[in-house]
């Protein structure tokens, strides 16, 4: 009995032992600094339907024991997938990057001789004892601000304005030596940079969760957690990979340097977008927002910087503070514009073109880069070049003009719809704008001619009238056609508008005579012309003289001269009645048929192009 106790008692201490075995944990340590903080998942499920149920936290230098399986560990940035095994512990280090701005200290703190500086710099045409208020003022901090008297508290925010805006001859003499010895004397030294307020000191950077695989952005964050792998970033747009081998928790440094926008216009908000220039393809939006008068820390390289669609490149370099000025371009809309008129005559908003493309408003300023800009009238090409300096404002001016059409008069049953108007300079053939009539519209400032579309030749300057528009009306020519016939081959050969006036010029293309026309023309003085004569000899020029008020219409009579032709040939007779007359000769022939074409007047078949003029 006491040996199959005993053989029982030994299968149950090895089952015993077996179910252990089976049942055994493991443990997962976190090599990391105390502050960091993990989320445990399980991942279960097949690959690509993997389902992952959180187990735990895990702080750094602590450990947890875990079962046999497949688990992931993940933060915002980075995640790494593991395989825990019952017969070996699993050890993750993490490595901490952290985001150096060299520089820092300069714009948080700033000392009072810098600040007397400054003030006695920017404020040189000051008076004495305004200085000296707004230097003990700037000492005092901004907690002190509010006990300032009205009439002086006003006067203190000056020089803070101004200090931002002089400060490039500054910091132009500090970074100097720095750019010269880079290395371990340009990263000791603190780069001396413009007073900026704390909210302003801003480093962008962006990841993408390992989990959902969501962006995660933030703008003062220093430090991140980069698990085993390769886990990549853009730290002000620009695409940083950093590798974790699983070897070491050593920490990582990246430097980055600052970059200002200065502004001396702290009314007009804008925002600039910074760019990096890389050379492998982008795979996302990798543009950042800037704001001026503050500063952004980026990585060293080059870079693309726009606003309000004027560009700029960049070279972020170490050990030096870059700064960007900007001026101010404004296209004014002219007192009294009839905008609501525009509107109901079936126009649209004025808006005006930069070079680049952008589309500006009127009468609002815009942030831009110095340099020469071409402006455009929207829907035309009408430009001039403008140049904005830093910190100057540029503002470009711009007239209305309008020019209207005749009304139809009582006596006339209708009149044809007036074409419309083309704009010219310098007299030149093509048309740089073309409006309907009794629209008003805007150039920019300077000469301008104005036609009619589909009278190529006739222009007339665009007259000027201070708050006005510019421009006058229509006149409108009502042309009626007297066809008369000519003996031999005198005939007319064409018919033209030529000008006859200081303010008028040029002359029209030959007008057609198949039919009764009118015809639209600048207010002015006018020779109607038309050439008589034989095509093969000279010919001479008669004229009409007309003089058009704007709005008049007048009707005219021109007379057409035709060559009378020969009456067509007789239907053919039978080879009996041609034998008949078979002693006739051509020129008997010939003869009769003239005298049977002066006897008759058959009908006249206008044509509808005119013979150029032979000269």
């Amino acid at each position: 009995m006491l040996i199959p106790i005993l053989a029982a008692a030994a299968m149950a201490m090895l089952s015993g032992c077996s179910f252990l075995n089976l049942t055994r944990k493991q443990t997962l340590t976190l090599d990391a600094p105390k502050d960091v903080e993990l989320v445990v998942y399980r991942q279960v499920g097949k690959p690509g339907h993997r389902v992952m149920s959180p187990v735990g936290l895990i702080h750094g230098g602590e450990s947890m024991e875990l079962d046999a399986g497949e688990y992931l560990v993940a933060n915002e940035c980075s995640g790494y997938e593991f395989k825990q095994t019952r017969d070996k512990p699993t050890k993750i280090p993490v490595r901490r990057l952290s985001l150096v701005l060299h520089g820092e200290s300069g714009l948080q703190s700033v000392d009072a001789s810098n600040v007397k500086a400054r003030l006695a710099l920017d404020e040189q045409a000051a008076s004495t004892s305004k200085t000296e208020v707004a230097t003990s003022a700037e000492l005092q901090g901004t907690q002190n601000l509010n006990s300032v008297p009205p009439e002086k508290s006003a006067e203190g925010p000056a020089p803070e304005k101004s200090a931002e805006g002089p400060a490039p001859e500054k910091s132009a003499e500090g970074p100097a030596p720095e750019k010269s010895g880079e290395g371990a004397a340009a990263e000791s030294a603190p780069i001396p940079v413009r007073s900026t307020q704390e909210s302003s000191l801003v480093v962008h950077t962006l990841c993408l969760d390992p989990l959902d695989g969501q962006r995660n952005e933030w703008k003062n964050r220093r430090d991140f957690d980069v698990l085993p792998g390769t886990t990549e970033f853009r730290i002000g747009g620009r695409l940083v990979k950093i590798e974790n081998h699983g070897e070491t928790s050593e920490k990582i440094s990246l430097d980055l340097f600052p970059v200002s926008i200065v502004s001396t216009f702290p009314d007009i908000h804008a925002r600039f977008y910074l760019a990096p220039e890389e050379k492998e393809p982008k795979s996302e939006n990798s543009v950042v927002g800037l704001v001026p008068n503050g500063s952004t820390w980026l990585l060293p390289g080059d870079y693309s910087l726009e606003v309000n669609g004027t560009r700029r490149k960049l070279s972020i370099e170490k050990g030096a503070l870059t700064e960007i000025s900007v001026g101010v371009l404004r296209i004014d809309l002219p007192k009294n514009f009839p905008m609501e008129e525009r509107l109901k005559a079936g126009g649209q908003p004025v808006f005006v073109y930069l070079d680049t493309g952008a589309l500006l408003n009127l009468d609002t300023d815009y942030l831009v880069f110095p340099g020469s800009y071409s402006v455009s009238i929207e829907g035309s090409e009408v430009q001039d070049s403008f140049q904005v300096d830093a910190g100057e404002k540029m503002i470009v001016k711009t007239f209305a003009a309008r020019v209207d059409a005749p009304s139809c008069p009582e006596g006339f049953k209708s009149c044809k719809n007036p074409p419309r108007i083309t704009i010219h300079r310098e007299q030149k053939p093509y048309a740089l704008m073309t409006v309907e009539p009794k629209l008003p519209f805007l150039l920019l400032e300077g000469t301008y001619e104005y036609g009619v579309e589909g009278l190529r030749g006739i222009k007339r300057n665009l007259q000027r009238r201070n708050e006005a528009l510019a421009g006058e009306s229509l006149a409108r020519v009502k042309i009626k056609w007297d066809v008369r016939q000519a003996q031999g081959r005198y005939r007319t050969d064409l018919v033209r508008i030529e000008s006859r006036g200081a303010n008028v010029f040029g002359r029209s293309l030959d007008l057609l005579f198949h039919k009764p026309e009118e015809v639209y023309v600048p207010a002015g003085s006018y020779d109607l012309t038309y050439f008589l004569g034989d095509p093969l000899l000279d010919r001479s020029k008669a004229r009409q003289s007309l003089f058009l008020e704007p709005g008049q219409t007048r009707e005219v009579v021109v007379p057409i001269y035709l060559e009378k032709p020969n009456r067509p040939d007789e239907p053919q007779v039978s080879g009996g009645v041609r034998g008949a007359t078979g002693g006739e000769t051509p020129a008997a022939r010939k003869g009769a048929k003239q005298s049977e074409s002066d006897s008759e007047n058959p009908a006249v078949q206008l044509p509808r192009s005119l013979t150029p003029l032979r000269r």
